[in-house]
């Protein structure tokens, strides 16, 4: 069986190797993978598509099987692997049809990016041939590039909102799609006139799934080309998505602009399958998708449409929804990356953004020269202005007047530029409440239909007051900001949740419940593993919505609090016997077999995220994940990098990286990283090549 799995494998390679035209040089001889004391890779080689596919080389080794769900999504075949719970996701990937979109825009990308993506299939075929026996299905392989960089859009769209709207159209008849989600994040620029050592920093702050496809990977890529980046990706890309190079750097958050409209065709049973737009009848596209799932030996076919509009589903109800989305219409976001990867200094930084083809996040940047900078980034189109259009809501697929085609050029977006103030941040809150109040923004100068947001969050105001009480930031005055625990007072939740009326219960009314309304009234509000109160308001928080049934932009009732309570109680009691819990008693973080408390709740800056693990715990699933702290010198020289993953390099159990950053991550230290080669040559634990 063994030998059979070879020979196929074997095969498959040498076709994917056969379909390239042009292909790069690669010689495994001149790449060198150099693990440091934590595993991370270091990736050197003379060429950008060489260093690729060290990159794709040593990533498999960390973790193919995450790399290769990748590869069948951009196929359409992750139901070959996953079975039933994948068929959302081919059905999804089918829709918005992707690929067709990459196939269109071919001639327009980079040839050198072209290049460099074909060194990284070369790599992860090479060591899928090197490992036959790790290979998850026949589908995985060959890759070719329209395949993974359909793959990639897909995942783009998915982080733009059509996880969000697709099961609202459908009345949840369509599962949401796990492990695609963003999770926020922080990031933080101080300038030199801000910062107590006279040093620009940068503060890098995913807050991520900690495991799975969107779970950050940390690589350290340089070749003689002038590509040299240490940062963060995720399960197969090819480059770095937010990190530090010689000169500069930038951070990643997620932002919440109007990415993604959707629309009501205007149809009827006397012209099936057309809408009416403008008087006019015209013709859905019709496409029927092939689902192939593990353990059904018979393909399901499903029926998706396409108007003029954008992918097409029909609700149960016999309604028909568009959605149109940016992300859908320019399949270019690795260009841009590429391109971010490899500036030298703000100019090409900024003339890398203005390509335009990355259609969200938030980017904070700093660099050696004491530039900081943050822009609200978005591919933001041209809307109708006419305020009958409710652009946040539903708009009419009846009409030419909502077909946008046209988009905004960068210079159109929110953005700072050097503040005086010293500093900008975002925590996934408004951009025009980024540094100083003297010098934001004001929102009345922007398209109210983009969306933008207004308000602080929690992790904002908090962040906020933590700057404002510093004259001057020193670098662990940065640190310890970032791995703050603490809920601002008031605690702020401008949209669902609403925590008030937790705190007005009366607890001599309540003498069942009493001893855990009084311990959340005297919380001081940290949410530290120790915290009693910290227990009580993290289990609030995830049972509010059912007491409330859903209801959203509402404040909770008392009489809903007592409830709250109920719930809480009647868990620790019937799980426990007792109330006399902490947080970390309850809220665990897990890798294996083995589990640990976990401080964190959601909205705090160090946030974490869980989800119920057992009969009576939660494990974090998301949260404070990939962290990266850089100081440039002022007297020149490479950046000063400290970073932290949440678990280690491996995915491999029983690896020795497998678990190694998990305590210096919960105890909230870093490590030390550099940019330097002789550095991490000197200091490697094992420098290799790829086999052949």
């Amino acid at each position: 069986m063994r030998l059979l799995l070879v020979c196929i494998c074997s095969l498959f390679i040498q076709f994917a190797y056969s379909q390239y035209t042009n292909p790069p040089l690669i010689r495994t001889a001149e790449i060198n993978i150099a693990r440091d004391s934590y595993g991370v890779p270091h990736i050197f080689a003379p060429t950008d598509p060489e260093v690729a596919y060290g990159l794709a080389w040593a990533h498999a080794e960390d973790d193919f099987t995450t790399m290769q769900t990748l590869i069948l999504t951009g196929k359409g075949k992750i139901a070959t692997y996953l079975g039933k719970k994948g068929a959302p996701i081919d059905f999804v990937f089918g829709l918005l049809n992707t690929k067709a979109t990459v196939v269109a825009q071919m001639d327009q990308f980079d040839p050198k990016l072209i290049q460099l993506i074909k060194g990284y299939l070369l790599g992860l075929e090479a060591y899928a041939k090197a490992h036959p026996d790790k290979v998850l299905n026949k589908h995985v392989f060959p890759i070719s590039i329209e395949d993974y960089l359909a793959s990639t859009a897909f995942s783009v769209a998915i982080f733009c909102g059509v996880d969000k709207a697709l099961p609202k159209i459908l009345n949840g008849t369509i599962p949401k799609l796990q492990g695609f989600t963003g999770e926020g994040s922080n990031a933080f620029a101080i300038s030199a006139n801000k910062s107590a050592s006279g040093e620009t920093m940068l503060a890098i702050n995913a807050h991520q799934p900690i495991e799975g496809p969107t779970a950050f990977y940390e690589a350290h890529l340089q070749s003689e080309e002038g590509w040299n980046i240490l940062g963060g990706l995720f399960p197969g890309a090819p480059l770095i998505f937010h990190g530090a190079t010689p000169n500069l750097a930038w951070a990643h958050t997620v932002n919440f602009q109007d990415k993604i409209d959707v629309y009501q065709l205007e149809t009827n049973k006397a012209h099936p399958k057309q809408y009416k737009v403008d008087g006019n009848w015209l013709k859905l596209e019709k496409r029927r998708i092939k689902i192939n799932i593990k353990g059904i030996p018979i393909p399901i076919y499903k029926t998706v449409y396409t108007s003029i509009y954008g992918p097409t589903v029909v609700t149960p109800a016999g309604e028909y929804f568009s959605m149109r989305l940016p992300a859908l219409m320019d399949v270019g976001a690795l260009q841009q990356w590429y391109a971010m990867n490899k500036s030298t200094n703000f100019t090409e930084f900024k003339t890398a953004l203005e390509q335009n083809h990355l259609p969200m996040f938030n980017i904070m940047y700093a660099d050696k020269n004491d530039t900081i900078f943050y822009i609200s980034n978005g591919k933001m189109p041209y809307r109708n202005a006419d305020t009958s259009y409710h652009w946040n809501s539903t708009v009419p697929g009846n009409t030419m007047a909502t077909l946008w085609t046209k988009f905004k050029p960068l210079s159109a977006l929110p953005q700072h530029l050097n503040p005086k103030s010293g500093y900008l941040f975002n925590a996934n809150h408004s951009p025009f409440l980024a540094t100083d109040e003297s010098e934001n923004l004001n929102p009345k100068n922007f398209d109210v239909n983009d969306g933008y947001e207004t308000y602080h969050d929690n992790r904002s105001r908090r962040a906020k007051d933590l700057i404002d009480s510093l004259n001057k930031i020193s670098y662990d005055d940065l640190k310890r900001i970032k791995f703050d625990r603490r809920l601002p007072s008031p605690i702020l939740y401008p949209y669902g949740f609403n925590a008030d009326s937790l705190f007005l219960v009366d607890q001599s009314k309540h003498p069942q419940l009493a001893s855990i309304i009084t311990e959340l009234k005297q919380w001081d509000h940290n949410a530290i593993a120790e915290s009693k109160g910290a227990l009580i308001y993290n289990l609030a928080y995830y049972n509010v919505g059912i007491v409330m049934e859903g209801r959203k932009n509402d404040k909770l009732t008392l009489e809903e609090a007592v409830k709250v309570y109920q719930i809480i109680y009647d868990f620790l009691q019937n799980n426990y016997g007792t109330t006399n819990l902490t947080l970390g008693d309850v809220q665990r973080l897990v890798r294996g077999d083995e589990n640990w408390a976990q401080g964190g709740m959601p909205d705090v800056l160090a946030a974490v995220m869980s989800e119920p693990y057992g009969k009576d715990k939660r494990k974090m699933n998301s949260g404070d994940a990939y962290i990266s702290f850089v100081k440039f010198p002022k007297n020149g020289g490479l950046p000063f990098i400290e970073t932290v993953n949440t678990f280690g390099a491996s995915y491999n159990k029983g690896d020795k990286h497998y678990n190694d950053q998990r305590a210096m991550y919960q105890a909230q230290q870093v490590k030390k990283m550099t940019l330097d080669k002789t550095e991490v040559l000197k200091n490697a634990e094992r420098v290799y090549h790829p086999v052949q």
